[in-house]
């Protein structure tokens, strides 16, 4: 596993950015099967993207997998985020496309504790949307987006889940392909 440090930026929640994550030579492979995957088209009032199923027991991303899930990285990202000991993680792969977007929530479902977003586009730019935009927001309520997260390739983001986690994927206007592979740690 790689050595990062995990900066947690306090507002306007807890989150932090990780740059150059993966050992990209090592997950080449796993990359290249990823995108190979079957991507379901789904929409609702809250979002419109594809995705896979939950790929946690896909063996084709053992090193992804690994590097998530390593118990001495969960040990640092419960450290970063004061939360108790991540016991597991889930993940599954997203792509938006010209015309996606998923609107504003706050990831709140029990066990929840930390979720992060894997980016995986190489060249996505500001101006070709599907930012990572948070809100400054009270208990339960999102406020204005008051930061964007433009998704850099190979960066990890991480942040608390709370009443005030919220946060949106601005729509993608640009003629690119968003891919993420995004989950959460559970206690």
């Amino acid at each position: 596993m790689r050595s990062h440090n995990i900066e947690v930026i306090p507002e306007p929640f807890p989150h932090a950015v990780v740059r150059d994550f993966l050992d990209l030579d090592a997950v080449a492979g796993e990359l290249e099967w990823l995108a190979g995957q079957e991507f379901e088209p789904g929409e609702a009032d809250l979002f419109s993207y594809s995705s896979t199923r939950e790929l946690g027991a896909a063996s084709q991303l053992a090193g992804l997998r690994r590097a998530l899930g390593d118990p001495a990285w969960r040990s640092r990202v419960a450290a970063a985020f004061d939360t108790p000991l991540l016991c597991s993680l889930d993940l599954a792969a997203y792509v938006y496309a010209q015309g996606d977007y998923l609107l504003p929530h706050d990831d709140r479902v029990e066990g929840r504790q930390v979720a992060w977003s894997l980016h995986l586009t190489r060249g996505l730019r500001e101006q070709d949307g599907g930012a990572l935009e948070l809100f400054d927001a009270a208990a339960d309520v999102a406020g204005r987006v008051v930061k964007c997260i433009v998704p850099e390739f190979n960066s990890l983001v991480l942040f608390r889940v709370s009443p005030r986690s919220w946060h949106q994927v601005a729509e993608v206007v640009g003629d690119v392909q968003r891919l993420t592979v995004t989950g959460w740690y559970h206690d």
